[in-house]
């Protein structure tokens, strides 16, 4: 995991956020940051990006005949955090 600053803030570094943290993030539908993270593998909080790319999996997925191309730990993780029907999903190595 690599941490970027991204804003003049002089708020403290949260050393707390690890790998653990961001699959319960993908538990719900609903989770604070959960669209960057799933999009780009990026979660910002307070001025701070957290670079999960190289903990998470890169998947592609199709859904209502579109595909969409995510970032996620696991299939299961990836389905409990899609909201609707998932036809396919496929690992991108």
């Amino acid at each position: 995991m690599q941490i970027y600053k991204f804003t003049n803030t002089d708020a403290e570094i949260n050393k707390e956020i690890n790998y653990n943290t961001i699959k319960d993030k993908y538990k719900s539908h609903f989770a604070f940051g959960l669209d960057n993270l799933k999009a780009q593998g990026i979660y910002r909080l307070m001025g701070w990006a957290y670079d999960f790319r190289q903990e998470l999996k890169h998947y592609v997925y199709k859904q209502y005949g579109t595909w969409q191309e995510v970032y996620a730990p696991n299939k299961t993780l990836l389905r409990k955090s899609t909201y609707g029907r998932i036809d396919k999903i496929l690992e991108i190595k």
